[in-house]
């Protein structure tokens, strides 16, 4: 855990799920970012929550222009209704009652014991009409297979009728291809297929496509994303258009049957969008829960997390399902008296429907319409196949040029960006990152972004000019502050030196007595613009050591980083860690239920200090 931490730190892949800066114990600004004063706020004041609530989602909700919301007369409507005697309850129903007339099931309130969304499908439908164990007990012939802890289980339901029910899209999207591939290659003798998708809470949009795309016949549009950005409600971005396309050593494209249901949701959604476009393939059971915008959280000063859907998402045709659900081709629903008595009537239809019914293929024609492709894919190819300077230069023809045949959005960008300084390629960032610049200009993480890859090619002064310009851009999201300060922390140590860096120096040539005295050194000119200190370096030193088979010295350093930062859970957890691998078991006991003391949220701390307490 601790190692995950520093390399999603270091990777700078905290796109879109990196919680704001002041999660770590600063005083929360406003929605809008502004600093409050420590000293005059009462964080569970329930005005100051409400407030930041509504203007958290006045700045990044995606859907006002769709759903055609007045949010600032619900503001006079539900403003007055708080006031600093209103109890948490209150308040917490007074916020859902304000966002449920958005709509959004990707709008939610979560305390840490529940979480309830602000669509108006919430709490309505009920997984008992779905049973899995149904299934596999009384559907599935023989034995069946089981993959990523279940989430994927596969078996035949008759003669040639393959089953494969998937119920979520969470995994990594390397274990989730290598399963669907193996999965298809153990149908290699199917002639019809069920793909169910009921009871499937979601994953992430990449994984659609990499499933979805072993159903493909040809390459397809199946919808478009938005993201808003901006002060307005309709600052948004281009679209971004999602295809699938044949994928994988195999593909089965013979008659299939998608199961849905009210609680398939997310990426189960993203996922029917995306097969309905097959003409292979018929959706058959109830409406979807009709929640496909994607959405991030935010930290509410009172701790509770408001889930902000940020996205505008519309099918091959335009028509966006968000709060409505999407529809099936053949309606067939299941009661909870059937799977009581033993019956899945969705289940069993579509079986008939497959064996009996020889359904036709239906023309999809709109899904070959806007067959666009993404610039930001056809520059790492060029990159890749003719190196980054022939990659620019396409990439700078084709936006100038603005045909139509590509498009250009600002989150394929980042998440490339992410990727080419994760595998230190700064070369290929600039270029990407530069035309953003160029296209996107108030686009505040760019320039973070932009420093990062600038320093990481060593030049430094152009970093510095980089961010002084990042500084007139407005961030819309709260994760964007902590970019641009891990930004500015990288640039102070390209400027000053790290004193991680160096301690590391000193103890690899003069050993535990150099590196005392040059710590010494180092904390003495700590505040005089010294060499810069920073838990991260210091904690991925620990571990570089201990990779290095040097777990006495990876212990020594994490002794250190927990006295220069003792109020951190993460340095005791990972002192805890290397103290472990060391064989030092009292003094990892002791430092994991340290950090437990700090952080009773640390699961991975909590596990190891079970484990460790088992074997004494």
């Amino acid at each position: 855990m601790s190692k995950f931490h520093v390399l999603m730190i270091t990777a700078f892949s905290i796109l879109l799920a990196v919680a704001p800066g002041w999660l770590g114990g600063q005083t929360p600004p406003d929605a809008a970012g502004n600093p409050s004063r420590p000293e005059t706020v009462n964080p569970h004041d329930p005005v100051l929550n409400f407030e930041f609530a509504w203007k958290a989602l006045d700045r990044n909700y995606g859907q006002f222009m769709v759903k055609r919301v007045d949010w600032d007369a619900l503001y006079r409507v539900y403003r007055p209704m708080v006031t600093s005697a209103t109890t948490d309850q209150e308040l917490w129903d007074i916020l859902l009652s304000m966002m449920g007339h958005l709509n959004d099931a990707h709008l939610a309130l979560a305390d840490g014991k529940r979480r309830i969304s602000g669509g108006r499908n919430n709490g309505l439908f009920t997984n008992d009409a779905f049973s899995l164990n149904l299934v596999e007990s009384k559907y599935l012939q023989g034995k069946f297979t089981e993959a990523l802890g279940g989430s994927f289980i596969s078996g035949w339901l008759a003669e040639g009728v393959g089953y494969l029910y998937i119920g979520d899209l969470k995994d990594g999207l390397g274990p989730i291809t290598k399963t669907i591939d193996t999965v298809l290659a153990d149908f290699a003798k199917a002639r019809v297929m069920v793909v169910d998708v009921r009871n499937n809470p979601g994953g992430t949009g990449r994984a659609v496509e990499i499933v979805a795309g072993r159903f493909a016949d040809r390459r397809r549009f199946f919808g478009t994303n938005r993201t808003r950005y901006g002060p307005k409600h309709d600052d948004l971005w281009p679209e971004e258009f999602r295809h699938i396309e044949p994928a994988g050593p195999l593909q089965f494209t013979g008659p299939t049957v998608l199961l849905t249901d009210r609680i398939s949701a997310s990426a189960a959604e993203g996922f029917t969008l995306a097969m309905r476009v097959l003409p292979q393939v018929t959706v058959v059971g109830d409406t979807t829960e009709g929640a496909l915008s994607a959405q991030f959280p935010e930290r509410m000063p009172n701790g509770w997390t408001l889930w902000v859907a940020f996205k505008e998402t519309r099918d091959h045709e335009g028509v966006g399902w968000d709060g409505v659900g999407i529809p099936p081709d053949l309606r067939v629903i299941n009661t909870a008296a059937d799977i009581a008595a033993g019956r899945d009537m969705t289940l069993e239809f579509a079986v008939k429907f497959l064996e009996k019914g020889a359904p036709a293929l239906q023309d999809e024609p709109k899904s070959l319409v806007d067959l666009k492709k993404s610039l930001v894919d056809e520059y790492v190819r060029q990159a890749e196949d003719k190196g980054v300077e022939a990659a620019v230069v396409m990439l700078n023809r084709e936006r100038a040029a603005k045909s139509g045949i590509y498009y250009f959005v600002p989150d394929e960008i980042m998440q490339q960006a992410v990727s080419f300084l994760a595998r230190r390629e700064y070369a290929e960032a600039l270029g990407l990152l530069r035309a953003c610049r160029e296209d996107f200009p108030k686009l505040a993480h760019t320039y973070a972004m932009l420093a990062q890859a600038l320093i990481g090619s060593g030049d430094v002064a152009a970093a510095e000019a980089i961010m002084k310009e990042g500084e007139t851009v407005e961030p819309m999201f709260s994760w964007e502050r902590s970019q641009i300060e891990q930004a500015g922390l990288a640039l102070r140590k390209a400027k000053l030196g790290s004193a991680a860096e160096l301690f590391g120096k000193a103890l690899a040539e003069g050993g535990v007595s150099a590196a005392e005295k040059k710590l010494q050194e180092l904390l003495a000119g700590r505040e005089s613009n010294g060499p810069v200190f920073d838990e991260v370096d210091f904690n991925a030193l620990g571990y570089r050591l201990l990779q290095d088979n040097h777990p006495e010295s990876a212990v020594f350093v994490m002794e250190k980083t927990v006295g220069l930062y003792p109020e951190s859970w993460n340095a005791w957890d990972s002192l805890g860690e290397v103290a472990a691998k060391a064989g030092r078991k009292e003094q990892a006991i002791a430092s994991y239920r340290k950090s437990l003391e700090l952080n009773p949220n640390n699961k991975n701390g909590r596990a190891m200090l079970d484990q460790l307490e088992k074997e004494q």
